[in-house]
């Protein structure tokens, strides 16, 4: 499990972007499975790849926060057992952390990827016009003069 030395840190603090009064070391930020990999594409936009995370079901406060610091490194989040019992995280969250610093970085990556045409909602219907196979298209003008006759 990572952790901080001893005294290495005295207090932690958390808080609501819009509320902090203090500059934060790395942003939490939950969502259903789509947000997440809407914000992985835009993580990876500049870079490529792929983000390792690690998964234990436990002590996801850890990962959050001091495996994120220490790498310095994006994390994808799988909330742990805890988070759902006392931190209210409901069965279709995910979390992913984000060093401070990237900010701008993340940020251009979804204003690029959104003009790629990756987009929340993801669309969940057909985005084209099907076709009959030309043989069918044949067959329905036959059917078509048969039944006008």
């Amino acid at each position: 499990m990572p952790r901080f030395s001893f005294k290495e840190y005295k207090y932690i603090l958390a808080a609501p972007i819009s509320r902090a009064d203090f500059i934060p070391n790395l942003f939490l930020i939950y969502g259903n499975s789509s947000q997440i990999m809407r914000l992985l594409t835009a993580v990876l936009y500049k870079k490529g790849g792929y983000l390792t995370s690690k998964f234990s079901g436990r002590l996801d406060c850890a990962d959050i926060c001091i495996e994120t610091m220490k790498t310095g490194k994006p994390q994808v989040i799988l909330p742990c057992y805890g988070d759902r019992v006392l931190g209210l995280t409901q069965d279709h969250e995910m979390a992913m952390t984000l060093p401070a610093g990237m900010d701008d970085e993340v940020i251009a990556g979804l204003e690029r990827t959104h003009e790629g045409g990756i987009r929340y909602p993801t669309p969940s219907f057909l985005r084209f016009t099907p076709e009959y196979p030309k043989h069918y298209e044949k067959l329905i003008k036959e059917l078509d003069k048969e039944n006008e006759g």
